[in-house]
């Protein structure tokens, strides 16, 4: 798999708005999904940190910055649950996408499709995935979700 799918270990700080650990990305992250105006913020050899926190406005921060859901170009998964925002965004696989899978066949074959995909160095997780890494766990955790949610047997 590429580098993407096999993160190194980083140090972890706190958000400073919701004081949850962070996860550590890499600043062409940033650079590529960073607005305008907030991209003349950006200290470009400062260390940024990626916050989860589903109902915290900010996505990146590190001790002197934030950057929040307004300062990025793109919706981010872990901040909004709507359908049909991207849980892949590199091949565009929705949440939507995923249920309407399962619905029609009881198996999500997104897992598999993406893991060929990064395997075959097609994937651009860092730059295009506001977490700055893959995808293929938020994907196992939508499949999952949505086989619980339609009372599907996940065998």
């Amino acid at each position: 798999m590429t580098e993407c799918c096999n993160p190194t270990a980083a140090a972890h700080s706190a958000c400073p708005r919701c004081g949850r650990l962070g996860k550590a990305v890499e600043v062409v992250t940033l650079k590529s999904l960073l607005t305008p105006d907030a991209m003349t913020r950006l200290e470009p050899s400062a260390n940024y940190q990626f916050c989860r926190t589903a109902d915290c406005p900010v996505v990146y921060f590190n001790g002197a910055q934030t950057f929040t859901t307004d300062e990025v170009t793109v919706r981010v998964f872990q901040k909004d649950n709507t359908d049909a925002l991207p849980v892949c965004y590199c091949f565009g696989f929705t949440r939507e996408r995923i249920a309407d899978e399962l619905n029609r066949t009881r198996k999500s074959t997104a897992v598999q499709q993406v893991t060929r995909y990064v395997q075959d160095g097609k994937c651009a997780c860092e730059i295009r995935n506001p977490q700055g890494s893959c995808c293929l766990g938020n994907l196992r955790q939508v499949a999952a979700q949505t086989r619980r949610t339609l009372g599907i047997d996940a065998r």
